[in-house]
């Protein structure tokens, strides 16, 4: 298995660190990165030519997966379980399609939660503000009490 990429490359905004969750899937995808602001995680991906279709944009399955991290992401961050809350639904608009180079990023807004769901959404942006995605799920909760013992528990991530 290869080791996670340390090294932030050119045409990633500053403050942005290497993120590799442990799914095999989102690393096909990546490397994804991370930065922690007080309200919650951020998570980006630089587009690479890899990541385009036929017309030389993102291909919408490549967004979909990242807006489907970011939520995610965020869930945990508001529950402060770092693991898996799994998608029970999403929906996403394709706004413009962002060209190979471009780093997008989005932040979950966590609409409510209860005791087994947490209901979200996310807009995909570049540093301009240009909105990519707009996209909102269900995530379920992970029930603490059936979590394996390896799993990190606490206060939400970056107020530890």
């Amino acid at each position: 298995m290869n080791k996670p990429e340390t090294t932030v490359p050119a045409g990633v905004p500053d403050g942005f660190q290497s993120f590799a969750p442990g799914d095999d899937f989102v690393r096909l995808i990546g490397p994804l990165f991370l930065k922690l602001e007080e309200d919650g995680p951020r998570i980006g991906l630089l587009l690479e030519q890899r990541h385009s279709n036929p017309m030389g944009i993102a291909h919408g399955g490549v967004l979909m997966t990242l807006a489907d991290m970011v939520m995610g992401v965020g869930c945990g961050f508001l529950t402060g379980i770092r693991f898996p809350h799994p998608t029970i639904s999403m929906n996403s608009d394709f706004v413009r399609g962002p060209k190979t180079g471009t780093f997008v990023s989005g932040k979950a807004r966590i609409a409510r939660k209860t005791r087994n769901f947490v209901f979200c959404s996310c807009e995909l942006k570049d540093e301009q503000g240009e909105v990519y995605l707009s996209a909102s799920g269900v995530f379920k909760s992970p029930d603490p009490d059936k979590l394996p013992a390896h799993v990190v528990r606490g206060k939400p991530w970056g107020k530890n």
